[in-house]
């Protein structure tokens, strides 16, 4: 099975944190391909600019820690996945095209005899009044990406996005998490198969999905599914 990316997007190791972060927020993506006298240098992605934001680094880009960009040598999904798993990225380069854990994940096709809650996980929460930065802390800690916002019951889900995205359009993030938080939480129940979760999530072009309101899938925790299904060594 072959599997199409996108072109690359990228930008100069010359830009700052604070240019990569507009520029992800204003061509609507999660990371950047970072060029150094025309070879590639990293990749930078929002998991870097959470860490750099709590800092409020005035960094270049050469100055920092990014990805490692991975090339392969064929859009072959075992090989894509074998180097996602094992260099610990979730993209990798192919000539010049960028594939992302949602170009696989989206692609597969998963069974409908596996419950999504085999692969879920139980989820960090974090009430609606926190402030943005103690959320920042915990998804740095934890290396996450998602955190269901809960009052009782689940009613938000922030993500690392919704926080670059936010920043560039207030350059703050000194605010409580529910004016971020994107308040359409999609849950399933924890017996929906993998291949109906997968559906969800496409349709809604998400990258986590609440399972039965206290558990959390991501598009890495389907990476590692298929990753162990085929018994990649």
């Amino acid at each position: 099975m072959q599997i199409n990316g996108s072109k690359i997007i990228s930008i100069s190791c010359e830009s700052t944190i604070d240019e990569a972060i507009f520029f992800m927020a204003r061509n609507n993506i999660r990371r950047i391909v970072i060029y150094c006298n025309n070879k590639i240098y990293g990749i930078f992605t929002v998991d870097e600019a959470l860490r750099n934001l709590l800092f409020k680094s005035e960094a270049r880009l050469r100055d920092v820690e990014l990805k490692k960009a991975v090339k392969i040598p064929s859009t072959d999904i075992i090989h894509i996945v074998k180097s996602m798993v094992e260099n610990n990225v979730d993209s990798v380069i192919y000539d010049d095209k960028i594939i992302t854990e949602k170009d696989v994940v989206f692609s597969y096709h998963f069974p409908k005899e596996v419950d999504v809650n085999n692969i879920a996980k139980d989820a960090l929460n974090i009430p609606p009044y926190t402030n943005l930065i103690s959320a920042i802390e915990i998804m740095v800690k934890n290396h996450i990406r998602h955190l269901p916002v809960i009052e009782k019951e689940p009613i938000g889900m922030l993500s690392a996005r919704d926080i670059i995205y936010y920043y560039a359009q207030k350059y703050t993030v000194d605010v409580p998490v529910m004016e971020v938080m994107n308040p359409h939480l999609i849950c399933v129940d924890e017996n929906y198969s993998m291949s109906e979760a997968v559906k969800v999530m496409k349709e809604y072009n998400i990258g986590s999905l609440c399972v039965n309101k206290n558990k959390i899938v991501t598009l890495k925790d389907f990476i590692r599914y298929i990753f162990t299904t085929f018994q990649i060594k």
